[in-house]
């Protein structure tokens, strides 16, 4: 992220099984697409070659980029079927619509379950604001069971990484561990039954959110509810390691569900940026960069660094 947006490489490519690329979209003020899980193939030549099962419903591969442009160009290029993921799919991807109907936008610019800055709830009503002046339809609200998909998240991805924390430990440093550490340590083990349970009632929540995007284009909430934190402050105590989860919850939701969700800068809080995020519904990916443009558009380009002229 922070070489994106210095201008270092114009691309960039990564995985996000809990925001770990929408996160330093947000911190670096650059975009990204999330894509719908099988739009873009994953595979490893590094053990364990065969992710375990939270990996294979939540993470996906996606492109980041300072513009939303060039974040379409990225996703476009390695979208597709691969024999190496079987779980690819050789899709055509596609837009709702050609924009001349106005967008249906709904607005959570506070999401449950936590505490949310003012200057991040600013800055989504900011990008409302620039999509209402474009002539789209915005209106607050909030999808189904959202406080429920949080906690959904978070079960599901601990009882998988405690069954794989021997071997994460040989690859990971201090900070990564003390992190597992306290998340684990406020994380309650499940049983077998209550983890099977979550991913039967999943579906059941897939559906109602489908349900709720039959009369909405895309979501438009915060990627973080708070603005970048000190190096290291997720790292330093367990306490900053369960606000890290707090912060970022917003993010979890697609990853759970397997939606697209793309981010854009559009402000700043505290006098650091601030990226907001655009989810929709499975395989309306081109839709989120579409939207996502018209508060490019409409807002500006607020990445600090212009690598062209900075050469000069």
């Amino acid at each position: 992220g922070a070489a994106i947006a210095s201008g270092i490489s114009p691309l960039g490519l990564g995985n996000d099984l809990g925001g770990s690329l929408r996160n330093p979209a947000h911190c670096c003020a650059i975009a990204y697409i999330k894509p719908t899980g099988g739009v873009v193939p994953a595979a490893t030549c590094v053990p364990p070659e065969n992710p375990a099962l939270s990996f294979q419903i939540m993470a996906v591969e996606g492109a980041m980029a300072r513009r939303v442009a060039d974040v379409r160009a990225g996703l476009l290029a390695v979208a597709g079927r691969h024999r190496r993921d079987p779980l690819s799919a050789p899709l055509h991807l596609t837009v709702r619509h050609d924009g001349a109907a106005p967008w249906r936008v709904a607005v959570l610019a506070e999401p449950p379950g936590g505490s949310t800055h003012p200057g991040i709830a600013a800055s989504v009503r900011r990008a409302a604001d620039a999509l209402a002046d474009a002539g789209h339809l915005v209106a607050d609200a909030t999808p189904p069971d959202y406080e429920r998909s949080l906690v959904m998240w978070r079960e599901v991805l601990s009882a998988d990484l405690r069954l794989q924390r021997p071997l994460l430990d040989l690859v990971m440093g201090d900070d990564a561990r003390a992190f597992l550490d306290a998340t684990d340590a406020a994380t309650p083990p499940i049983d077998l039954a209550t983890w099977a349970d979550h991913l039967t009632q999943r579906i059941g929540l897939a559906r109602a959110w489908s349900a709720w995007f039959a009369d909405i284009d895309v979501l438009l909430c915060p990627t973080w509810t708070q603005p970048p934190f000190e190096t290291r402050a997720d790292v330093l105590s367990p306490q900053g390691a369960l606000d890290t989860l707090e912060l970022m919850r917003p993010v979890l939701p697609p990853n759970l569900l397997s939606l697209p969700a793309a981010v854009v800068p559009a402000g700043f809080a505290d006098g650091l940026p601030v990226g907001v995020q655009v989810i929709g519904d499975r395989f309306e990916d081109l839709t989120c960069l579409a939207v996502a443009e018209v508060i490019e558009q409409h807002l500006g380009v607020i990445t600090p660094i212009d690598p062209v002229h900075a050469v000069s």
